[in-house]
């Protein structure tokens, strides 16, 4: 060899260098610019085939990206795992191979429409940007060849060259996408911003994010029910339940729901640390444009600022109409108090009825209690049972106290078919029982009863009305009843005790009446009040109150023997059983 020949070597080896890098900084695309060099290389190195491969972390291997000289329809599609094939061990060990005869080569691996037999020589070489691994560039030669070390070095240096052309790619890319997203973000947010400005309200911005995200969505609680502000957007679930992560969430997260197993993006909607709603989009944000992320995340803050003005609006309202109700539902206010108030309440844009009925629910249990006292499910009984009152009776109101809520029925506007109707007390009773099963159906934890007093027939008598609810619900708690509706007026006799404030009167009239027998059972442990009270419960008949009791119809004979003896009145007398069951009540009353 000439001595001047490794000196043009080198010369036409820096020359090539510097094109790539030229090229490197012109305008052209990455896979343009990946095709030149990979021509240019194999007419650098005097080679039949050059190749290569970028490792790509989701598919789990080396890319064949591309090539000259080999199957092109292989681009793209076939995948060398780290560690497999002279490639892939230059990849793992980052570390360059020559191989002179790779049929020869126990690390060689055959690739089926890719590799030809005609080849005999490889050279391989890491493509690396700093710790990272890149790929590796394959140059190859049907002669056999054995590569000098000068010729890896340069193969290296293109490799490095390539480096830098993907790393300016990515670099380009990654600035591309960020001012994309941030005018993405900008143009998001403008048009929330002006939604906002104009009050254009909850179904408007639903219906917008809908529009960006490109698909249906829904407004729903905390404990999965739909809010009749998101209705409208596409997305009508009733309710699906809502995944615990999402409580502690800032991201997204998926959820199937329904039959036809839908898939829900839901993002968290808060107000500092609460979850106070949840919005659904139908679809996964998996390999979704940018944008679609961008409205989720965007509409649920502005979700939250809707939903927080319209609670902070009905929180005053709430205030006012409680004030309002507390003072007319106080028993010790006179005429002119009430008058006041009902004035104050029409210039508020509240109509006291002149006439009506009070219906009381409250929990039963310390449970139900507490349950009732959680903010979602405390929003959201309140919204149902304003919804069915105003449904079945137009002009009803509904007021939180405390751990009870009151509605006030108006009994002049009985449906829109027949304004001018009365509410009779089955019609009262009949909505009770409806409240009820609204109630119950949020929260299996959620036992409630309710109470209806009698009929107010003027606005000066709905305190009344009102404390006769809340003695109906006394006598029901009192004696065990749960999920109950109970009315003053069907109490009958009972509501005589309710109406004697002297305990004393009521321990001496259940000493005269039931006296003997209390004695009795303290001495020899027998059940004797508990099978009166069975027997007054099932209208005084044997059969079935033994039945009640668990017991034989003979022993239970046996008993109503021994307190009859006791007692000396005969239990088929009805005025005995009058009197015998009023003064069970009236213990029942003493115990509570």
């Amino acid at each position: 060899m000439a001595a001047s020949e490794p000196r043009e070597r080198e010369l036409r080896e820096l020359l090539f260098l510097q094109q790539l890098s030229v090229a490197a900084a012109s305008t052209m695309g990455r896979d343009e610019l990946l095709n030149l060099v990979i021509r240019e290389t194999n007419g650098a190195m005097d080679a039949d085939v050059c190749a290569l491969y970028l490792y790509d972390r989701d598919r789990g291997g080396l890319v064949l990206t591309a090539t000259n000289g080999l199957n092109q329809d292989a681009v793209g599609r076939v995948v060398m795992p780290l560690g497999e094939g002279v490639t892939g061990a230059v990849a793992a060990e980052r570390q360059p191979l020559a191989v002179a005869e790779v049929s020869l080569d126990p690390r060689f691996k055959w690739i089926e429409g890719v590799d030809e037999a005609r080849f005999t020589s490889m050279l391989s070489v890491p493509i690396e940007a700093g710790p990272r691994m890149v790929g590796v560039l394959n140059v190859q030669a049907v002669e056999r060849r054995d590569f000098r070390q000068d010729e890896m070095a340069f193969l290296s240096a293109i490799a490095g060259a390539i480096a830098g052309v993907l790393e300016r790619a990515e670099l380009q890319h990654q600035l591309e996408g960020q001012l994309a997203e941030i005018r993405l973000s900008q143009t998001v947010h403008e048009r929330f911003t002006k939604l906002v400005l104009e009050g254009a309200g909850l179904k408007n911005i639903l219906e917008a994010i809908s529009n960006l995200a490109s698909g249906a969505v829904g407004l729903y609680d905390p404990l999965g029910f739909r809010l009749e502000q998101g209705a409208g957007a596409g997305l009508h679930f009733r309710r699906f339940s809502i995944p615990p992560a999402l409580a502690e969430s800032a991201d997204p997260v998926e959820q199937t729901v329904g039959r036809g197993r839908t898939v829900l993006t839901l993002a968290p909607v808060r107000a500092g640390s609460e979850l106070i709603a949840v919005l659904a989009l139908e679809g996964s944000l998996q390999g979704a444009p940018a944008g679609r992320r961008r409205a989720l995340e965007h509409g649920a803050t502005v979700v939250a600022l809707e939903l927080l003005k319209e609670r902070a609006a009905a929180e005053v309202e709430r205030r006012l109409r409680g004030d309002l109700w507390e003072g007319l539902l106080a028993i010790s206010q006179d005429p002119a108090d009430i008058t006041r108030l009902a004035i104050g309440a029409e210039r508020l844009g509240f109509r006291i009825p002149d006439r009506g009925w009070v219906v009381i629910l409250e929990p039963d249990d310390q449970e139900a209690s507490q349950v009732l006292q959680s903010p979602p499910i405390q929003e959201r009984v309140q919204r149902d049972v304003e919804r069915l009152c105003h449904t079945r009776v137009p002009g009803a109101m509904v007021v939180g106290r405390s751990n009870s809520l009151v509605v006030v029925l108006p009994d002049d506007r009985l449906g829109a078919n027949a304004p001018q109707a009365e509410l009779a007390l089955g019609d009262v009773e009949d909505v009770a029982r409806s409240l009820l099963q609204v109630v119950h159906g949020l929260d299996r934890r959620l036992s409630v009863s309710a109470g209806v007093g009698g009929r107010a027939s003027s606005t000066l008598e709905l305190a009344r009305a009102y404390e006769e609810a809340r003695q109906a619900l006394r006598l029901v708690h009192r004696g065990g009843g749960r999920r109950v509706m109970t009315s003053y007026r069907s109490l009958g006799a009972l509501r005589l005790l309710l109406e004697v404030r002297d305990p004393k009167v009521l321990q001496r009239f259940v000493e005269e009446s039931l006296g003997a027998v209390l004695a009795y059972e303290e001495r020899h442990r027998t059940p004797l009040t508990a099978t009166l009270e069975a027997l007054s419960n099932q209208g005084w008949n044997q059969r079935a109150a033994a039945r009640a009791l668990g017991i034989h119809i003979n022993s239970l004979a046996y008993r109503v023997q021994r307190a009859e003896g006791l007692l000396g009145v005969s239990l088929d007398d009805p005025e005995a059983r009058v009197v015998l069951g009023v003064a069970l009540r009236a213990r029942g009353l003493m115990a509570g």
